[in-house]
Parts: structure tokens; sequence; C-alpha cells
């Protein structure tokens, strides 16, 4: 299904993805995204934080179809992903994903095993685990890592994600900084290229700084040269707080350099 196919690309890389500018966890917030299939909106995707009393986080994200394609396209999807956040990374302990309201209904669910250094997934009656190595990200955890990579100043980035069965590497390179004007409002970003083996297929990302690196825009191009993309629409002001306290170390290095040449 399209909006299937849409929602899981914007999930992942919504990335969706917000790192506090300061070392510790990110502010609880929360952000809602359009979805589209060319012009045509298609779906609505909302993501939010919360940072647990434990220390912990939990993490969860919904989309849903708009009405005037939910004749059409059923899907609803619901993933959350808890663990512990830091300034340093991310480490999930579990991780769950549903697909109801369509033809194929699914249930994910991944535990992570940190002394054993495996992770455990059962789907649909079947169960198969795994060996991993320290970095291992879930697929929705994985936009939290993001967020926090491109505020320690990282330009390439990549991802040990335990899904489906495999471990999967993700890379992402910043390849540039662009202005974008959203539903949400116009902001400064940086543009993340997806590398991939599968030149027939293009994902970028734009990540704006001045909101922790949060996603606002994700846009991929498939084979059959089918366009998708997603935008944000509304975010909590907490992400302005955050980014207000301080600045990323390669931004605050490149104005103190500035300041001592004058």
């Amino acid at each position: 299904m399209l909006i299937t196919r849409l929602i899981l690309t914007c999930l992942f890389l919504a990335a969706s993805l917000s790192g506090a500018v300061r070392a510790g966890p990110l502010p609880d917030f929360s952000a809602s995204y359009e979805l589209r299939l060319g012009s045509l909106r298609i779906g609505t995707s909302t993501v939010s934080l919360e940072n647990l009393p434990d220390g912990g986080y939990r993490y969860e994200s919904r989309s849903t179809p708009t009405p005037l394609v939910a004749w059409l396209l059923r899907d609803k999807l619901h993933e959350t992903s808890s663990g512990t956040l830091t300034g340093d990374g991310v480490r999930p302990d579990q991780y769950h994903y549903s697909r109801s309201g369509g033809k194929k209904e699914r249930v994910d669910e991944l535990v992570f095993d940190w002394q054993s250094m495996r992770v455990s997934n059962d789907v649909e009656g079947s169960r198969w685990e795994m060996d991993i190595p320290a970095s291992t990200l879930d697929k929705l955890a994985s936009q939290l890592g993001m967020m926090l990579a491109l505020d320690q100043g990282k330009t390439d980035i990549t991802f040990n994600i335990a899904d489906d069965k495999k471990l999967k590497k993700y890379r992402f390179q910043v390849v540039g900084k662009e202005t974008l004007e959203l539903p949400a409002g116009t902001f400064e970003t940086v543009k993340i290229l997806k590398l991939r083996e599968n030149k027939n297929r293009e994902t970028f990302v734009w990540c704006a700084p001045a909101l922790n690196y949060l996603p606002v825009r994700i846009w991929q191009r498939e084979k059959d040269d089918v366009e998708y993309e997603s935008e944000l629409a509304e975010f909590s002001e907490s992400l302005r707080v955050a980014e207000q306290t301080s600045q990323p170390a390669a931004v605050a290095q490149e104005t103190a350099g500035k300041e001592r040449k004058n």
C-alpha cells in the first residue's frame, strides 16, 4: 500500500530524527507531519518523546491516512521505543510495531538483552534471536540517534539496525544547508543524503538546528519515479527552548574563531 510505504520511510528517517544541545536527555516534545504522494496529501504522522522518572525514555509514533484517501488506504501504524537516552547515545530496551486497519495486519516486538548482547523478536507467532554490537538500535530509536549525532557535529553517520531477522547498516551523510518554507514555518536546515547501493532510489532528510535537529522534511524518489514527502506541520515549543540554551560544539568553535580574528 502506498500509505504504508510512505509512512515506513518517514518514520524511520524522521529522520524522523532531534538532538539536545546539551550533554543529557532530550526535552519532552511532540511534532506532527503531513505525508504526501506527489502533490496529494495522503496522511499524517505524529511523534512524541517522554523522559521517564527512572531516567529512561519512551518514544512513540502514530501514522494514519487522511479521510480523503481512508476509503482506499486504511493502514494505521503505531511504534514505540523505550530504553535509556543520554548525550552519548541511545540504548533501546524494547521496541513495538503494529500495523492495523488494512488487509495485512502485523505486530512485532523486539527485546534487547544487553548483558548477553542479543536481541529477540516475536512476529506473527515466530521468534528469532541474533547477536548484536553495542551500538545497535531499533528503527524508531535511530531517529533519536540521528538527532544526537548531528548535535555532536557528525557529518557521516552509520547505524546498526535490528530489523526483520537481520542486522542492517544504514549510512547518512550531510551534503549541504538549505532554507525551507514549511507548514510549520521557515527554517534553516542541514540537508542529509541516505547513501545507498541501489541508485534507483533517492532519500533526503532536512533537519533544523533551531529545533534541536528535528527532521522537518523527508523526500524520497522510488525507482518508478514516484515521489513521497513528509513535512513538519506542528511542533512543541520545548524544542525551541532547548535550542536556545546552548549551541552545537561545531557552531561554537566557528563563532569563537571569528571573534578571535576580529
